[in-house]
């Protein structure tokens, strides 16, 4: 009897080993993840743009845990790979650029803040905040991009 359950358990482990794949040949594929970054400024604000949106939804229907989420993913694309890759696309960053970077996250942290205080009287208005400092840097570059190549250097 013992000669048995030796003789499976020797089967089982051998069957084991010789079933499985080299270490070599096993493949592993890289999946995109929602904390991917973006490689191009444009798709950064694209995702940047998506994402305030569904912070705009969230507002509107008072789901605390959906608006801190989305304000932290808002803080991350725009605060991080936007900022990242508009300072890699552009030789150096101007005073102002710094200014309105750091009015975007002050009026992050405030949104934050309120949702976390279930502030339903302050969350509109640190919201409308948020979406002026978006404005302000966006006017301000624009308005970069329209001059003659000549006077921006």
């Amino acid at each position: 009897m013992k000669q048995i359950i030796l003789l499976i358990i020797i089967c089982a482990i051998f069957s084991g080993l010789t079933s499985c794949k080299k270490t070599e040949d096993v493949k592993v594929q890289k999946t995109p993840t929602s904390h991917a970054r973006d490689d191009t400024l444009e798709k950064a604000m694209k995702s940047a743009s998506r994402d305030l949106r569904r912070l705009s939804g969230a507002i509107e229907g008072r789901d605390w845990v959906e608006i801190e989420m989305w304000t932290k993913e808002l803080k991350e694309g725009i605060g991080y790979s936007c900022v990242e890759l508009y300072m890699a696309e552009h030789r150096g960053i101007s005073s102002e650029f710094v200014i309105k970077g750091s009015q975007f996250y002050d009026a992050v942290r405030k949104l934050t803040v309120s949702c976390k205080e279930h502030n339903v009287e302050v969350i509109d208005s640190e919201f409308n905040r948020l979406l002026k400092t978006c404005d302000d840097c966006h006017d301000i570059y624009k308005e970069k991009e329209d001059l003659p190549l000549i006077l921006q250097n």
